[in-house]
């Protein structure tokens, strides 16, 4: 992407077996909300988190990462339904592939993992993230039309095009988290500048599904 930080990347093979590991997520969300904090978890989304690994060594080049959905999928199925069971009502998934420009077996995975999930994710608030920058129209296409999601967030700092694509096919109904705070840099954020995009999105999707968020 466009930004100088990093990320731990997995190496994945065809023998890969995917495991319920780390109950963080849940164990914090737990804790702030004994403390009376209301927090939203955070889950890298699955079609990112495999498009984003890279082959273990050995691995033949033409393996598919997006084969192993089938295996990661019932382990988000199982994240999803412990962090209802401690009573979060927004869970977000990070998806900043969809920035990328992603031939049209990709953006299937999209449509055909959500819509796995879509039971699963029955009874929640589910906000799809995208970030740094652009999401192209394709993409915007696919990412608006996903099962079982209420809301989606861009980045309207960098993200120009997205303001037009918000303007002319955002779907009704929807929340719209507007990325108008830069997250690149640690200055004091251009508050009029931020205004005027705002007032333009109210007109869009209205005042109550206008949710005031980071770029990234």
């Amino acid at each position: 992407f466009d930004t100088n930080y990093h990320y731990i990347v997995p190496e994945l093979g065809p023998e890969v077996k995917f495991s319920y590991a780390s109950h963080k997520a849940v164990n914090e969300y737990k804790e702030a909300k004994a403390l009376g904090v209301e927090t939203v978890p955070v889950l890298v989304g699955p079609v990112s988190y495999l498009l984003l690994s890279k082959l273990a060594k050995g691995v033949d080049k033409s393996f598919d990462l997006l084969s192993l959905l089938p295996k990661i999928l019932p382990i988000y199925k199982e994240v999803i339904a412990e962090l209802k069971g401690a009573g979060a009502t927004w869970i977000q998934f990070d998806e900043p592939l969809f920035v990328m420009d992603l031939e049209g077996n990709k953006l299937q995975a999209f449509s055909g993992a959500y819509a796995e999930l879509e039971s699963t994710l029955t009874g929640l608030n589910v906000l799809v993230e995208t970030y740094f920058a652009d999401v192209p129209a394709e993409a915007f296409k696919t990412l608006t039309s996903l099962k079982g999601v209420t809301a989606f967030g861009f980045d309207l700092i960098r993200g120009g095009k997205n303001l037009d694509l918000i303007k002319s096919s955002f779907p009704k109904g929807k929340y719209l988290f507007a990325g108008v705070v830069d997250g690149r840099n640690i200055w004091a954020n251009d508050l009029a500048a931020s205004l005027i995009t705002l007032q333009t999105l109210e007109g869009v999707v209205g005042k109550d599904k206008l949710v005031v968020s980071t770029s990234c």
